[in-house]
């Protein structure tokens, strides 16, 4: 399964520290993952947006386009200071 830890205002927002799940076949970059999350309602497409994250796949930072599997650990940081509104 992947783990999927969130920082920042992130727990805050989306009401959760973190994810366990294995990944739908149609999640297979990092950029897939956040759409896929933010599939989940309002609040995670304002926490998710691409321009306001950071993300680490295995404790190592890497681009959207980073290919994701269900053995990794990814961590979503939020880079907004504050709430997201």
């Amino acid at each position: 399964m992947a783990r999927i830890l969130y920082f920042g205002n992130l727990p805050d927002l989306v009401g959760r520290a973190r994810d366990e799940f294995f990944l739908p076949k149609t999640v297979k970059t990092v950029r897939d993952l956040l759409g896929y999350l933010r599939a989940r309602g309002e609040e995670w497409e304002k926490g998710l947006q691409e321009d306001r994250v950071t993300i680490t796949v295995n404790r190592e930072f890497v681009d959207l386009d980073h290919p994701i599997t269900d053995r990794d650990e990814v961590a979503i940081v939020s880079r907004g200071l504050g709430r997201v509104r």
